[in-house]
């Protein structure tokens, strides 16, 4: 909901988004975000070996988000189109605009975002492009497990700070800064910023029997990244290049978890978690009623619709997608392989039996 309202200063074309010397609130909803991922992921990647683990995180992110990106170009972005005058341009038009919902569907179908529009919509879903970057600290963390790192969480840890390290000597280092940001290498810092993030939240899920819980310890860590983001930029948008404003970021990951653990709402997602679902439908959804006029409301109003709005779709991707496909969470993929393989050997004919008679 934070990346939501973020994304509705925007869409409702109020102002400019960033709020915090240039930084937005939705970036600091996606800094908590990768903070708690780290944490419950590290869990998962001690607890299953690699192939399991692989399985299970591919059931979390790609069924919802392929059925997304099937719903913004075939329904939200039809329903944008035809809610503008077009006399000389109908469906037939849409479906085979290029670039188009078609090409929309596959060239974003492996997480990283190569399209971003869908006509009428500039950019039809400004919040996966994450999802890219979510998967590869995945990956990172499985590795780290293959390799002995997460049982010997010192050295978890070392490479934490290292790759802590390098982000903050890129970012303070003008020569470096102007050759390595996200506007010159997108991918690769982005990564480097988001994975230092994940990996703070990993180290705590490591080192949870020896990190107090302390609430004095939450106030200083978020109290030190609150200031981080009114440190100088350069006019630099934190979004597109590497600024002190993300430098302290990963200390965002254990006041967001303090908070988690003492706030009261233990219950909310505990068993039907409509978290993903509305974050990846936001952003279409609140295009959709920007067409439709609903910012003339003003903000508050016209984030609330956006809200309203989302909730059904978060509702239907959890119980008709997202929770089909976790209940195949428990298959094993080397298991179902061997079976398969096995199928297939039983179902293709053997030799002919040699006919003693002939012989």
């Amino acid at each position: 909901m934070t990346v939501l309202a973020s994304h509705a200063v925007t869409l409702g074309g109020y102002r400019g988004e960033g709020v915090f010397n240039h930084t937005t609130l939705g970036t600091v909803a996606v800094y908590g975000f990768f903070g708690i991922s780290g944490y419950l992921i590290a869990g998962s990647a001690m607890r299953n070996r690699s192939g399991r683990y692989l399985w299970q995180r591919f059931l979390r992110i790609f069924p919802g988000f392929w059925v997304c990106l099937i719903i913004t170009a075939l329904l939200i972005g039809v329903i944008g189109w035809v809610s503008v005058p077009r006399p000389h341009c109908g469906l037939s038009c849409y479906l085979s605009l290029k670039p188009g919902p078609i090409t929309y569907m596959y060239r974003n179908s492996l997480l990283e975002i190569k399209q971003l529009s869908v006509a009428p919509l500039d950019v039809a879903n400004g919040s996966l492009w994450t999802l890219f970057y979510e998967f590869l600290c995945y990956l990172m963390l499985m590795v780290l497990a293959i390799v002995g790192l997460l049982r010997r969480r010192i050295w978890a840890a070392i490479v934490t700070a290292g790759l802590w390290s390098i982000l903050i000597v890129i970012t303070l280092t003008p020569a470096l800064e102007a050759r390595f940001s996200p506007v010159q290498n997108w991918a690769p810092m982005n990564f480097l910023r988001f994975g230092t993030i994940f990996l703070v939240g990993a180290i705590i899920f490591l080192f949870r029997d020896r990190i107090p819980d302390s609430g004095w310890i939450a106030l200083v860590c978020a109290g030190l990244f609150m200031a981080s983001l009114w440190l100088p930029t350069g006019g630099k948008v934190p979004e597109f290049h590497l600024t002190p404003s993300g430098l302290l970021a990963p200390l965002v990951a254990y006041p967001v978890l303090w908070l988690g653990i003492h706030l009261p709402f233990h219950k909310v997602g505990a068993r039907n978690d409509y978290s993903y679902g509305f974050y990846i439908y936001a952003f279409p959804i609140s295009q959709l009623l920007a067409i439709w006029g609903a910012y003339r409301l003003g903000y508050p109003i016209y984030t609330l619709l956006c809200i309203l709005m989302t909730v059904p779709f978060a509702v239907a991707s959890w119980w008709f997608v997202e929770k089909r496909a976790l209940s195949l969470k428990k298959l094993d993929p080397k298991v179902v392989t061997n079976r398969v393989l096995g199928a297939k050997r039983e179902m293709t004919p053997g030799p002919e039996p040699e006919d003693s008679a002939s012989t």
